[in-house]
C-alpha cells in the first residue's frame, strides 16, 4: 500500500534496487494501482456506507489486535526430560566435579617449566620459552590466589554481593569457603530462576566441542566456570556475577560461547540433530547502510562509477546538499530501512515444544532454520537465546599449538597451556608488540600498551576495556595515575571499588557496583541504570536514576563534587563499553597468543594467515615475519600445499592464495601429487594433470611452475601449454619461435601482485623509493627505525597504507588515525581536521605515499601530525613536495 505519489517513486526505486534492474525499466508506479492507496478513515466511511457492517468488523478486528499480547514468562527445553529439580540436583553434581577439575583440593599449584626449545630466528637471542606454572590453564584456572593489585596499591578483592565480603585469602581452608558460599550464592538464584536446564544445555553442546572461549557476562559466574563453560576464575579476578545474572532481573539469562571459525558448525549440527524441530537460528534484520543507502539508487539511475565515489562521499561527510535532487529526496529515507531478513552471527533459540508453535521459520543462506525474529524479539517474547559464535583466532591457537608439536617435539595442551607469568611474554606485550594477537592488535590499542608499559594479565585486561571512544578523556588521567602521578582517593567504599583501576571506571561492571557501593541501590535496580545508559529513551529514563544516584550517594555522606565526577564517569558509558567478565575471557586467549608469537612467531603468523585472522592483511603478516629474519617462498606445485606451510624454517605460499586457480584444479594438482609423487618436469606436470589455460596462466604468472621450468623462461612454457597436441606431451608441441624470450623483472613483480594479491620477492614500499627520492629533492628521507630521535622535528618518511580509522571531533569534524609500513615496522600518525580535509581524498585509494609530518611522542610512544601528503603508487601528480 502506499499514501502518496512520492511513495509510488519510493516503490518504484525499491523494486529496481530489489531486481537489479535500472530504475527507467520499472514501470511507473512499480505495478501499484489505485486500489493499494491508503486512504483515510472518512474516505473508508463513504466507500462502505451501503455496508455499514463491514465497517463494524473492522472496528473489532482492530480493537481484537489492539488488544493481543504474546504469552509472558520464559520458554526453554527441559534438558533430557529433567523437571526443574532433576536438572537443579544434576546441575549441583557438576558444579561439584568442576570444582575438583579447576580447584583440585584447593592447594595453590606448584611453578612448572617445559624444557626450552629453539623459537628460530625470531627468538632475539632468548634460549626460548618457558613456561612458568602461574595455576591457570586453557580450560580452566586452578588454585585461587588473589589477582595481582596495581604497583604500589593494595588489592583488597571486596565482593559487592549479600553474604560474600571480605579480603581474598590464598589458604586451602579460605578458598574453600569463598568457592562454596560464591557457588551456594550462584545456584540459589539459578534454582529460583528456573534456569538449571538452560546451563544443562549449554554445557551439553560444549561437551561436544570443547576447544571453546566462553565469554561475555557469564564468565562472571563461578557455575559457568565449573561447568567449562567459561574459562576465567571469577574468585581470583572479582568478576561481578550480578552483572550476569540476579533476582530482580527480568530477561533471561544470555550466554556466549565461541567455537574455532570452522568448528561452529559442528556445535549448530549437533544442536539442530538433538533439538530436531525445536531450534532455530536467531534472524537479524538488514538494512540499508550509509555506503548502501546512496549507492544503490545511484547505480540504478545510472550514475558511472567515478560519479558514484564522489557522490558516496558527499553523502559521508555530510553534504547532502551536494547531491542532486533526485538522490536527495530518496537517500535519507532509505538509510536504515529494512533490506532482507539476514542470520545473527551466533544466536540460537532452543524451544519445549515444536519451534512453529513461537515462530514461523525458514531456512538461511546456510540451510539452518532461521526465526523471523531478531534478537530484541526474541527476548521479548521470553524465548531464550544461546550465543554460538565462530572465532577465527581459536583457530589460530590450535593451528598453532598443532605446529609446535609437531615441528618441536613439545606436548602443549589446550586444556593446560599456562603462560601467564612468562616474564617475556609480559615484556612483549609492556611494548605494545602485539600485531596478530587477538583483541590487542588494533593500533589504538597496540599504542596503549606502550603507553602503560605493563603488561601482565591484569592490565592487559585493563587495556582491553578501557579503549573505548566514550572513555578518551579518562585514559589519559589512567596513564597518569598508572605512571604514578598523584591523585586523591575517593571516598570509601568507592575507592576499593575502583582500586584495581586506580580510581577510575573502566568496565560496565563499575555502573552497577558504584551504585551499590555509594548510592545503595540494589543489584538488579543498579542494573537497569546500566542498561538505560545506551537505550534510546535514556533522555527520558535517566533523570530518575540520576535524582535516586544523588540522595543516595548524599544520605551515605558523599559530598556534590564527587558525586558530580561520579555520575560524569557513569554518563561515559553511554555508548560501546566493556563488560569486564568478557575482557577478562578475551584477554586469557590474547596472553596464549602473546606467548606463541614471542617464542614461535612463524608457526604464529602462519596459523594467524591461514585462519583469516587479525586485524590486518596477509602482507603485512608477511613483511612482519620477513623483518624477523624469515624468508618468505613463493607458490610452488611441488611444495605448495592449499594453504600456506612451513618449509625448512621458510613460509611456503599455499596454492590457495592463486586468485584465479580453482578449487577443482588445485585439488587435481596435489591429490595426483599424493598419489604418484612429486611432478618431474614441466612435461610431467602437463601429462599428468588436466587444467584448463586460465589456470595454467594463474600458476605460470604466479611463478608457481618456475622449480619445473628447466631451460624454459616463463612466456615459453605458456607457448608450449598452449601448442601441445593431444596426449599432452610437450614433445609434440611445435619448436619454439626465437622471438619468445622472458618477462621482464617489472612484469614478473606486477605478476606477482595481480595473482596473488601479495608482495613476496620484496617490501612492497622498495618499488617506490626511487620516486619518493625524487619527490624529496635534497631534503633527508627517514624511516620508521629513526623515528624516537626526532621528536619534535618534521620529516619525510614513505609508507604503505596499512589501515585507517576515521573519527568526528567534539566539533563533529572529521579526522582520521592512519597506520603506515615500511621496511622496517608500523607506525602510526593522525590527520587532524584542516589536514584531512584536503587529504582524504588522496588516500581514499590505499597504496604507496610520501608523507611531511612533525614526529610526536606520549608517554612513550611515537605517533607522526601529518601536513601533507603524496601518492607513489599514482604517478599522474605533479613533482615536488
Amino acid at each position: 500500500v502506499y499514501r502518496s505519489t512520492e511513495d509510488l517513486h519510493f516503490y518504484r526505486l525499491l523494486r529496481a534496487i530489489g531486481s537489479r534492474r535500472m530504475f527507467s525499466e520499472i514501470a511507473p508506479g512499480g505495478g501499484l494501482n489505485e486500489a493499494r492507496r491508503m486512504v483515510e478513515g472518512r474516505e473508508m466511511e463513504s466507500f462502505f456506507s451501503a455496508v455499514p457492517e463491514a465497517l463494524e468488523n473492522a472496528r473489532r478486528f482492530a480493537l481484537i489486535a489492539e488488544g493481543f499480547q504474546l504469552p509472558r514468562g520464559f520458554f526453554f527445553p527441559r534438558f533430557a526430560g529433567l523437571d526443574e529439580e532433576e536438572a537443579f540436583s544434576r546441575l549441583r553434581q557438576l558444579c561439584e566435579q568442576g570444582i575438583r577439575r579447576r580447584y583440585g583440593v584447593f592447594a595453590p599449584s606448584e611453578p612448572k617449566a617445559a624444557s626450552p626449545v629453539s623459537a628460530g630466528p625470531g627468538s632475539g637471542g632468548e634460549d626460548g620459552p618457558v613456561m612458568e606454572g602461574s595455576g591457570e590453564s586453557f580450560g580452566g584456572e586452578s588454585g585461587g590466589g588473589a589477582a595481582a593489585a596495581p604497583a604500589g596499591k593494595e588489592s583488597n578483592g571486596k565482593e559487592l554481593r549479600d553474604g560474600l565480603s571480605g579480603q581474598h585469602g590464598t589458604g586451602p581452608a579460605d578458598m574453600r569457603r569463598r568457592v562454596r558460599e560464591r557457588l551456594d550464592y550462584e545456584l540459589n538464584i539459578i534454582r529460583r530462576k528456573g534456569f538449571s536446564s538452560y546451563f544443562l544445555v549449554v554445557h551439553d553442546i560444549v561437551s561436544q566441542v570443547p576447544r571453546t572461549c566462553g565469554r561475555g557476562s557469564a564468565a562472571a559466574g563461578i557455575v559457568s566456570y565449573l561447568l567449562g563453560i567459561t574459562h576465567v576464575d571469577p574468585l581470583r579476578h572479582n568478576l561481578f556475577f550480578e552483572r550476569f545474572l540476579n533476582m530482580g532481573r527480568q530477561d533471561p539469562p544470555d550466554i556466549d560461547v565461541d567455537f574455532p571459525w570452522d568448528e561452529r558448525d559442528l556445535a549448530l549440527a549437533y544442536v539442530f540433530r538433538t533439538y530436531r524441530s525445536r531450534a532455530a537460528m536467531v534472524a537479524d534484520h538488514v538494512t540499508f547502510a550509509r555506503r548502501s543507502a546512496i549507492r544503490e539508487p545511484a547505480r540504478v539511475m545510472g550514475y558511472e562509477r567515478e560519479q558514484l565515489r564522489k557522490l558516496s562521499r558527499s553523502w559521508r561527510h555530510g553534504r547532502l546538499a551536494d547531491l542532486p535532487k533526485e538522490l536527495r529526496d530518496v537517500v535519507p529515507r532509505l538509510y536504515g530501512m529494512p533490506r532482507h531478513i539476514g542470520t545473527h552471527p551466533g544466536g540460537v533459540v532452543i524451544t519445549p515444544t515444536v519451534i512453529h508453535d513461537y515462530s514461523h521459520v525458514q531456512t538461511s543462506a546456510l540451510g539452518w532454520p532461521l526465526l523471523a525474529w531478531e534478537k530484541d524479539a526474541v527476548e521479548e517474547t521470553g524465548l531464550v537465546k544461546i550465543d554460538l559464535l565462530g572465532n577465527r583466532s581459536l583457530g589460530v591457537f590450535r593451528d598453532s599449538i598443532s605446529l609446535i608439536n609437531r615441528r618441536h617435539g613439545t606436548s602443549l595442551q589446550w586444556e593446560s597451556f599456562s603462560p601467564l607469568r612468562n616474564s617475556r611474554t609480559r615484556e612483549m606485550i609492556a611494548s605494545g608488540d602485539t600485531l596478530g594477537v587477538f583483541y590487542v592488535e588494533s593500533p589504538a590499542t597496540r599504542q596503549l600498551l606502550k603507553k602503560m608499559g605493563r603488561g601482565d594479565y591484569e592490565h592487559l585486561v585493563i587495556a582491553s576495556s578501557i579503549i573505548r571512544p566514550a572513555a578518551n578523556r579518562l585514559i589519559g588521567e589512567f596513564l597518569r595515575r598508572l605512571r604514578g602521578g598523584q591523585y586523591d582517593p575517593l571516598p570509601e567504599p568507592a575507592d576499593s571499588v575502583l582500586r584495581e583501576s586506580y580510581g577510575i571506571m573502566v568496565y560496565q561492571e563499575d555502573v552497577s557496583r558504584i551504585a551499590v557501593a555509594v548510592a545503595g541501590f540494589d543489584a538488579s535496580e543498579a542494573d537497569r541504570l546500566r542498561k538505560v545508559l545506551s537505550k534510546k529513551d535514556r533522555e527520558f529514563r535517566l533523570p530518575l536514576f540520576k535524582e535516586r544516584f544523588f540522595r543516595g550517594a548524599q544520605l551515605r555522606g558523599f559530598e556534590n563534587a564527587v558525586i558530580e565526577e561520579l555520575w560524569k564517569s557513569i554518563l561515559s558509558f553511554d555508548g560501546y563499553s566493556f563488560c569486564k567478565a568478557h575482557s577478562a575471557s578475551y584477554a586469557l586467549l590474547s596472553y596464549r597468543l602473546a606467548w606463541v608469537k614471542r617464542f614461535f612467531p612463524l608457526e604464529f603468523y602462519v596459523s594467524v594467515i591461514n585462519n583469516g585472522g587479525g586485524f590486518y592483511s596477509r602482507q603485512v603478516y608477511l613483511n612482519a615475519l620477513r623483518r624477523r629474519g624469515y624468508t618468505i617462498l613463493g607458490p610452488d606445485v611441488n611444495s605448495s600445499g592449499l594453504r600456506f606451510r612451513i618449509e625448512d624454517g621458510a613460509v611456503r605460499i599455499g596454492l590457495g592464495q592463486l586468485r584465479d586457480l580453482g578449487q577443482r584444479s588445485i585439488e587435481r594438482i596435489l591429490s595426483d601429487r599424493q598419489e604418484r609423487g612429486s611432478y618431474g618436469d614441466f612435461d610431467d606436470f602437463c601429462r599428468r594433470v588436466e587444467l584448463d589455460i586460465a589456470a595454467f596462466r594463474a600458476l605460470n604468472r604466479a611463478g608457481a611452475l618456475d622449480s619445473l621450468a628447466g631451460p624454459y623462461t616463463r612466456p615459453q612454457m605458456f607457448w608450449l601449454f598452449y601448442h601441445r597436441e593431444a596426449g599432452g606431451s610437450l614433445f609434440l608441441a611445435p619448436p619454439l619461435p626465437s622471438v619468445v624470450g622472458d618477462y621482464s623483472s617489472q612484469v614478473k613483480l606486477m605478476d606477482e601482485f595481480r595473482s596473488m594479491g601479495l608482495i613476496v620477492s620484496r617490501h612492497p614500499l622498495d618499488i617506490f623509493m626511487d620516486r619518493a627520492r625524487r619527490l624529496v629533492g635534497d631534503q633527508t628521507l627517514v624511516d620508521s627505525r629513526g623515528l624516537a630521535r626526532l621528536v619534535g622535528r618534521r620529516v619525510f618518511i614513505t609508507g604503505f597504507l596499512v589501515t585507517e580509522k576515521e573519527l568526528r571531533t567534539s566539533r563533529h569534524e572529521e579526522m582520521s588515525f592512519v597506520s603506515f609500513e615500511d621496511p622496517y615496522g608500523i607506525f602510526e600518525t593522525v590527520f587532524f581536521p584542516q589536514a584531512y580535509r584536503r587529504l582524504a581524498v588522496v588516500l581514499e585509494r590505499g597504496g604507496a605515499f610520501l608523507l611531511r609530518a612533525v614526529v610526536e611522542e606520549d608517554w612513550g610512544s611515537l605517533q607522526l601530525q601529518v601536513h601533507d601528503v603524496r601518492s607513489l603508487s599514482r604517478p599522474r601528480q605533479p613533482e615536488g613536495f
